[in-house]
């Protein structure tokens, strides 16, 4: 604090001595004529007088709203600015006649002053908050602002807003009068906190969140500008400058409502950065770091959130917004599908979207269709229902996306039509879910030659939820995924219910009323690709999580899922690339039908088939019969007599089949059909064997003439654009930045061809959108509760606190071991025990013996 006041002392001492040397007028600051920096001069008097190093002098300069974009509105209210606004021209007219200075040095010299006044006064202000300065012959005083005028009411407002600035206050418009013809002929600006709060805010009964601080305390500081009749220019009819509150200091001028702003160059690129999913507190550190300090920005976070729901309100509606990125991206892809459904008050209820490589991806892998609904991905808590599937890289894709209101039997069949309506009839032959009625009834009803398979994660979670019992658990997942045949499967089940007990439970009657939907006895043959449970649904839900988040609205769900999309599908052409690069190192003695392998797999399929090529070495072929449309081989595993499988090998399109059936449900050769191949020295893998998906050409096989073709043509083409264009782009940043006009101007100019060619192509809504328009559209969602909601997302107001009830007698305010009566029944004494919680549920343990009837275990949960 003493070498801040040492140095106040020191620089006073030079401001002493500029005005011995240059005699400047005490109102040259009202004239706003401000420079951003010192003339050389008037830094190397500064040096001279105080005896102190250039850099320790500039430590006085204060960058104040003056600076960029300010110095010219306020210029052009300034004296010195010859037709704007002429006030106190005569004293100007003097004061450069006497000085031998140049005008421009004069002006450097006191601002420089007046900047190192201002700054350091904030360690030296007085007990009524007052900076010093602001009150001497050097400042603004009320004389001199009620002799200026103005051309513009902007201009104006501009003036008071940096003089309040200067004093530490922050300031809002207050009244208009307009006259009888409407025209408005006076303003007034005011102090911040000017007025009271009303009254109905502060006895508000049924508040649910705290009270804000309270900032109005009825301070009369204003500035009222008139029409001056005849000129069309504005006056100062009325300046008051009294405050009956403190003024703020320094460092927190910057945080007053008026003199936060963001710029139109900062918010465009804070949507940049948002639309690629950077958060808005890492965004204000970014701001930060290229101004160089968070103390050197001119907003705060809460500003930016306050902009980001600007945004949102201009949009016209969430919904209206979404519908017009969609027909965006349509124009430029061609293949582009979404349909939506609206409720009686034309609010949004159901959506469905997909695009161009989505459907091209469904007409190859669109054989498995894999869906699951998840929850809390928007601000509507609408339930997202995402249709995947898997690829030639055994790696999930992604077919298509729909939100729903209400997950009804009726909204998920409206889903599945248009599903059905976007893929051009084409349904999947096996669909996985995790069992849910609504869904199970829609599937049945819009894909009723398609097979329906349950998640077997779930299955063994409502298992140990109905049944509790492990040896259950473990007896039914044998039954479930073992591979047995029926017969087999019927006897294991039989002996499981004996053994459990479990032979009168509904829930296990109902299970094996569904036993084709999840027993691998009854789905052996029907092609699955290898999917058993939901577990890649919940997977990309994950991969989800990452892109959206629950505060989103529709618009901002569709492009961050849009953006995890291309996500995945970056990661597959990674996959192409890395099965089409190089060769294996060869890990069986096989070597032939290895290499052939790997020249007809991808990289993760031919992984799969190799290690099935290493087993093979363990089947024993027994013994081969012949006829007349090819041979019968019987093999078995070494050591395993009692289990044998038989081959068929058909002389006509030289096809393989066998009884474990693998290859019919996974589209690999199984060990016996390899162990075969070995038998028969067969170099090259038949052609029947390779399932065209998982082969490294599965999407060159599918037409020449494929719309998807074009859909990728399109896409490729529109990267090549992207990356050209950046490069112009990179090439002018370099030559813009060298100034800061050049900046300035093509900062602005490039961001306003933006807009234009965002509301060309539909991104951004016109500016002259009609009421019409505002009738018409499509209202944004109703919030709802759905069956996934957790608890926390319930309205307090709705569900009161759940209080305790005594397991004994059922009253309310005491539990089991307080209770009045059991301690009645004991003699009078309460009993005393101990309590644990085991994952939520209570679990009472008693010192008494374990024999209690009343006592409550775990294996009764």
């Amino acid at each position: 604090m003493k070498d801040w006041k040492q140095r106040n002392v020191e620089t006073r001492n030079a401001l002493k001595i500029f005005q011995q040397l240059t005699p400047l007028p005490g109102n040259l600051l009202s004239s706003g004529s401000l420079l951003a920096s010192p003339s050389p001069s008037a830094i190397e008097a500064a040096r001279f007088a105080s005896g102190r190093p250039l850099d320790s002098f500039k430590e006085c300069r204060r960058l104040m709203c003056f600076g960029t974009g300010e110095s010219e509105r306020m210029g052009s209210c300034s004296g010195v600015v010859e037709g704007t606004c002429q006030w106190n021209v005569r004293s100007r007219d003097d004061w450069v006649q006497r000085s031998d200075v140049g005008l421009d040095e004069q002006e450097a010299l006191y601002d420089m002053g007046i900047e190192a006044e201002e700054y350091f006064g904030d360690y030296e202000s007085k007990d009524d908050g007052r900076n010093d300065g602001f009150d001497s012959d050097e400042g603004v005083q009320p004389d001199d602002v009620l002799r200026m005028e103005f051309n513009t009411p902007d201009e104006a407002r501009s003036f008071y807003n940096n003089y309040s600035r200067l004093k530490g206050f922050s300031t809002r418009q207050g009244r208009k009068v307009i006259n009888s013809a409407g025209d408005i002929v006076r303003y007034t600006f005011v102090c911040n906190r000017q007025g009271y709060r009303e009254k109905k805010w502060l006895e508000m009964a049924n508040r649910k969140r705290e009270h804000k601080i309270v900032t109005r305390c009825g301070c009369l500081a204003e500035m009222r500008i008139k029409r001056k009749d005849g000129s069309g220019k504005w006056y100062v009819s009325r300046f008051v400058d009294e405050h009956n509150h403190e003024l703020a200091s320094g460092k927190f001028v910057d945080y007053l409502r008026s003199h936060r702003r963001i710029s139109e160059v900062e918010i465009a690129q804070m949507t940049t950065l948002r639309e690629v999913g950077i958060s808005i507190p890492k965004i204000y550190e970014s701001f930060a770091a290229q101004a160089g300090g968070f103390n050197l920005l001119t907003f705060t976070k809460q500003d930016m959130y306050n902009e980001v729901r600007r945004q949102r309100g201009i949009q016209n509606g969430d919904v209206s917004a979404t519908i017009r990125y969609l027909e965006g991206v349509s124009r430029v892809d061609n293949r582009m599908f979404w349909r939506y459904k609206m409720g009686s008050e034309n609010n949004l209820c159901d959506l469905f979207w997909s695009d161009g490589h989505s459907q091209f991806d469904y007409a190859i892998f669109g054989d498995v269709l894999a869906f699951d609904a998840t929850y809390g991905r928007n601000k509507y808590n609408l339930p997202v229902v995402v249709f995947s599937g898997v690829n030639h890289h055994n790696q999930t894709c992604v077919f298509g996306c729909a939100m729903v209101s209400c997950e009804t039997q009726e909204s998920y069949i409206w889903v599945l039509q248009q599903f059905l309506k976007c893929m051009e009839g084409k349904a999947p032959k096996a669909v996985i879910t995790d069992g849910d009625t609504s869904m199970r009834n829609a599937i049945r009803h819009v894909f009723p030659e398609t097979h329906h398979r349950l998640c077997a994660w779930h299955l063994l979670r409502n298992a140990t939820s109905n049944i509790c019992d492990s040896r259950f658990t473990q007896l039914f997942r044998h039954c479930m995924l073992a591979d047995m045949e029926v017969d087999e499967f019927e006897a294991q089940w039989e002996a499981m219910l004996d053994e459990c007990g479990v032979r009168e439970v509904e829930w296990v009657k109902d299970l094996y009323r569904k036993k084709t939907a999840w027993a691998t006895a009854y789905i052996r043959g029907r092609f699955f690709a290898g999917i058993r449970t939901t577990s890649r649904c919940e997977s990309l839900h994950a991969k989800l999580g990452r892109f959206v988040e629950s505060r989103y609205g529709v618009l901002e769900f569709v492009t961050n899922f849009q953006r995890c999309i291309d996500f995945l599908r970056d990661n597959e052409d990674e996959l192409e690339f890395r099965s089409w690069y190089g060769t294996p190192v060869l890990q069986t003695e096989f070597v032939e039908l290895e290499k052939n392998g790997w020249t007809k797999y991808t990289r993760e399929m031919f992984w799969r088939f190799r290690e099935a090529l290493k087993r093979c070495v363990r089947i024993h072929i027994c013994g081969c019969n012949e006829n007349a449309e090819g041979e019968v081989y019987v093999v078995q595993k070494y050591r395993r007599p009692e289990k044998k499988w038989e081959v068929w090998r058909q002389n006509v399109g030289n096809k393989f089949s066998c009884t474990c059936l693998r290859m019919e449900s996974f589209g690999l050769p199984c060990v016996h059909i390899l162990a075969v191949l070995v038998r028969l020295d067969y170099t090259v893998i038949p052609r029947t064997l390779v399932l065209r998906r998982w082969s490294k050409t599965a999407k060159f096989h599918y037409g020449l003439n494929c719309t998807g073709n074009e859909t990728q043509e399109q896409t490729s083409t529109y990267r090549s654009r992207l990356g050209a264009f950046a490069q112009l782009c990179t090439r002018l940043g370099r030559v813009a930045c060298m100034s800061d006009e050049d900046f300035k101007y093509y900062s602005h100019k490039v961001l306003s061809d933006t807009i234009c060619l965002e509301i060309k192509n539909g991104l951004r809504p016109p500016e002259d959108v009609g009421v019409a328009a505002e009738e018409q559209r499509v209202k944004d969602p109703i919030s709802v509760r759905t069956k996934g909601t957790g608890r926390l997302s319930q309205a307090s107001a709705s569900t009161g606190k759940k209080r305790r009830k005594c397991s004994n007698c059922g009253r309310v305010g005491h539990r089991r071991t307080r209770c009045p009566n059991r301690a009645g029944q004991e003699g009078g004494q309460p009993c005393v025990g101990m309590n644990k919680r085991v994952r939520g549920t209570q679990v009472v343990q008693e010192d008494a013996p374990s024999n209690n009837p009343e006592a409550v275990s775990l294996g009764d949960l």
